[in-house]
């Protein structure tokens, strides 16, 4: 199976895009801030036109937000009116256009980057999709993609078609975005995973963790034998290392948390600081562990760091 070569940022504005309540983006918008990520969505079909937009910003008077464009049939084009200079302006040409998510093409690619093979099957209509399987003991487990699941009417709609489903099969479901709150869980047993938890940059390529969708599903994860030097909970808001336990309650600091201990359950001795920065989020500020645990020393209790390389220190 063929990955399509696009690069992590690319992709986080797709995933973003799915994630919103409805998967489009202006035209606009992507002139301004996504110039490079939206022609590379565009050229591989993730972005297509949708439906000329009814108001577009107003750029000749700053600041004065958005405005009704109207056809000019003498000029042939879209304008609006300046109100401080009495003149009509025509709309430039993108602020006009809406770009579409092809929403089937975006699951295929999950599907694509976690090595799942078979047709993505909808399960809950655009919001929630089985994409495919893989071993688990004796049997399969199940792989799902839901959309905006953290939001609560859709969290509502996707556990009820989960519950549907029987649970005849242990099944993991992975989202943009998890409910966090402290008793909320799927029927049948099904388990959430953040996709920020799930992927895997490898220098210019990126793919789902395969191994912590089994592990959350087994219960390796967070169940380390008390022997172990290193002890994670599920969402990794709680590590423990050497004996001493350690609590994060940001979640991007649970997300790199969770990057190191994964790490070294491989057998990883280091890790590249730079790219597990990226993998929490590529466009943070944070461009180095100080910064990003800014307000807390404990962490390098727990982190060790030199030479570009990060690690626990188990």
């Amino acid at each position: 199976m063929t990955i399509t070569p696009m690069p992590f940022k690319t992709f986080q504005l797709a995933l973003d895009i799915f994630n919103f309540s409805e998967p489009e983006m202006p035209g606009g918008n992507i002139a301004d801030f996504y110039t490079d990520e939206g022609k590379i969505l565009i050229d591989h079909g993730f972005l297509t036109e949708g439906a000329i937009r009814t108001v577009v910003p107003d750029r000749h008077n700053e600041g004065a937000g958005l405005v009704e464009p109207v056809w000019n049939e003498e000029t042939r084009t879209y304008q609006y009116i300046s109100f401080d200079d009495g003149y009509y302006v025509d709309v430039p040409e993108e602020d006009l256009k809406t770009y579409n998510l092809e929403i089937g093409r975006f699951v295929r690619h999950i599907q694509e980057i976690a090595g799942l093979s078979g047709e993505p099957r909808s399960v809950l209509k655009n919001f929630l999709w089985s994409i495919g399987s893989f071993p688990l003991g004796s049997g399969k487990a199940t792989v799902f993609l839901a959309r905006r699941m953290a939001a609560h009417q859709s969290f509502d709609d996707i556990y009820d078609a989960l519950k549907r489903l029987g649970g005849k099969s242990p099944g993991v479901v992975l989202a943009r975005d998890i409910p966090t709150g402290r008793h909320v869980e799927l029927p049948h047993g099904f388990r959430m995973l953040s996709l920020d938890d799930a992927m895997i940059m490898e220098a210019d390529r990126y793919r789902l963790d395969m191994d912590l969708l089994e592990s959350v599903l087994t219960g390796v994860t967070g169940e380390v034998d008390d022997l172990s030097p290193v002890w994670a909970s599920p969402d990794y808001d709680v590590v423990r290392v050497n004996g001493r336990e350690f609590t994060f309650t940001g979640e991007k600091q649970r997300q790199l948390i969770g990057i190191l201990v994964r790490a070294w359950q491989r057998g990883e001795k280091k890790c590249r600081t730079q790219v597990v920065l990226e993998n929490v989020e590529a466009s943070m500020k944070a461009n180095s562990l100080a910064k990003f645990f800014s307000g807390r020393s404990d962490w390098r209790d727990l982190i060790g760091y030199g030479g570009g390389f990060c690690w626990l220190k188990a």
